[in-house]
């Protein structure tokens, strides 16, 4: 495989941002000339700074404490910086550029703020949050991200720019698509709507969950011996590659999320002619001699999972993709509610993700209200988390197939979804430049292949994908520094719909078999 080149605009932008470090904006350079108030979810944050800043870069995360270095990016953050038309065309000077991001709610939030007009509270500029000087880190599912203003006051009653979600807006639908009380989202209400790029979500479990799946399809010959060995907590090194990932069918997946299947023993795995349970897996494991730093049998068999919240970009496209809800109407099945055999925890944000799969693995209390041991939990998650593994949760493989950006290509690996830009047209025209650079800058193959070299797994780069949607050629063989996937989610009529069965794009016509 090639090694992707890294692209000259990204580096040129990147550069120009460390030249201006030294006089990077503050709260003491005034409030800015332009500001975006853009709430959703995170697919596009890592595009905002090198797609319309083009100097004196600053972080600001939001503190609920007094000790700034306890910020965070899990509600609210924001950007300020120098803008000007060598970035953004249409852009008169050199300008003050805020952009304030709010995560908290999720991508119906902002899809909602959108078609209501409904006001939400954001980091309104730096001479409101109340922000302190602050060079500091913040670590979530094994990824951390830098920030230098620690800020403790956000300022309601804003109304938003535009949004960003991780599914476009015709996917928030349906009873278990949008939040209770609330109204469906009209996809054609909202005059500017662009799908950017594909977002590859995974399906993660807790590590020792992955560890029993692992030996599971060792022992049943799917997978080779040398991914779990007995007597080691590592297996030749093999154990996290993409050649020894466990792998849980559509259908599987389908059971678990709508509590068909509500205890992990409802799985068994054929040993020889004889069917044994995951529990019945890990006693195998115990009674080899192998070590329960690696494999042991949870302290119950019921099936816990790490759901996100009503309206959550990524929860709606496994809905659209895995359980095929709301494009079944009544035929689909339900999402698994709280209160049910199953046992469901609504984590309401990707750190809260990480936290509730952890404590679930290890037995701790940063998500759960009460510690519970060891159990097997799965979520959902993106992939560009807990690229280092520090965190205690695996991806998985569904059908076989990785969570990678050349399985996506090669139509095999099938929960990924168009994420979107939206704004009405009640931007400044300033504002629309802005907006519509943000979504040219994400759409480029280069700057996705970019962007995705944070997210190179042990098993593979996973991340984003470019779309033929958006006019940009597929190689006719899969290439990493053109991440172009063939298929596509566009009707027949034009448009995309995230209930639509991909297929190649018709403009292109051409798919690699492997």
């Amino acid at each position: 495989m090639p090694t992707p080149a890294f692209p000259k605009t990204l580096f040129a932008t990147l550069l120009a941002a460390f030249a201006g470090a030294a006089s990077a904006l503050t709260p003491g350079d005034g409030d800015p000339d332009i500001v975006l108030y853009v709430p959703g979810s995170q697919a596009n944050d890592k595009f905002f700074a090198p797609a319309l800043c083009s100097s004196n870069i600053h972080t600001y995360f939001q503190n609920y404490t007094s000790d700034p270095s306890k910020a965070t990016n899990n509600d609210y953050w924001a950007i300020y910086c120098s803008t000007d038309g060598s970035k953004v065309s249409g852009i008169v000077g050199t300008k003050k550029l805020w952009i304030s991001r709010r995560r908290l709610g999720a991508s119906y939030v902002g899809l909602d703020a959108l078609v209501k007009g409904t006001k939400l509270t954001y980091l309104e500029k730096p001479s409101t949050a109340a922000c302190t000087a602050f060079s500091g880190s913040f670590t979530s599912g094994g990824t951390t991200f830098n920030y230098d203003y620690s800020c403790t006051t956000v300022t309601p009653n804003i109304t938003a720019t535009g949004s960003v979600s991780d599914v476009t807006p015709d996917a928030f639908r349906g009873g278990d698509n949008v939040p209770t009380g609330q109204a469906e989202i009209v996809a054609s209400g909202i005059p500017n709507r662009n799908a950017i790029a594909g977002h590859i979500i995974g399906a993660p479990v807790t590590l020792l969950l992955r560890n029993a799946l692992q030996y599971a399809q060792v022992l049943s010959g799917a997978l080779p011996s040398q991914c779990a060995v007995p007597g080691s907590t590592t297996s030749a090194n093999m154990d996290e590659t993409a050649a020894c990932m466990p792998s849980l069918g559509k259908q599987q997946l389908a059971s678990l999320f709508s509590g068909a299947v509500s205890d992990w023993n409802s799985f068994s795995v054929n040993v020889s002619g004889t069917a044994i349970s995951l529990e019945q897996v890990a006693a195998r494991w115990a009674s080899n001699g192998g070590s329960a730093s690696y494999l042991k049998a949870p302290d119950d068999t019921t099936v816990h999972i790490c759901r996100r919240e009503n309206g959550a970009g990524q929860q709606v496209a496994l809905l659209a993709t895995i359980l095929q809800n709301p494009c079944l109407g009544n035929s689909a099945p339900r999402l698994v509610q709280p209160g049910s055999f199953t046992d469901v925890q609504l984590a309401t944000s990707l750190g809260a993700e990480d936290s509730c799969l952890t404590d679930f693995n290890n037995g701790t209390t940063n998500f759960l209200p009460t510690a519970k041991g060891n159990r097997w939990a799965i979520g959902i998650q993106t992939t560009e988390r807990n690229v280092s593994r520090s965190a205690n949760y695996r991806f998985i493989k569904i059908d076989g197939a990785a969570p990678t950006v050349e399985q996506v290509a090669l139509g095999k690996y099938p929960l990924w979804s168009e994420y979107g830009i939206q704004w009405m047209n009640n931007v400044t025209a300033d504002q629309g430049n802005l907006l519509r650079a943000l979504v040219k800058y994400g759409q480029r193959p280069d700057n996705v292949n970019a962007r995705n070299q944070a997210d190179i797994h042990s098993f593979g780069t996973a991340g984003y994908v470019a779309l033929s949607a958006n006019g940009y050629a597929p190689d006719p063989v899969f290439n990493a520094a053109n991440p172009v996937t063939p298929y596509t989610h566009k009707r027949a009529g034009g448009g995309i719909d995230a209930c639509t069965v991909p297929v190649v794009n018709p403009d292109y016509g051409t798919a690699e078999l492997r």
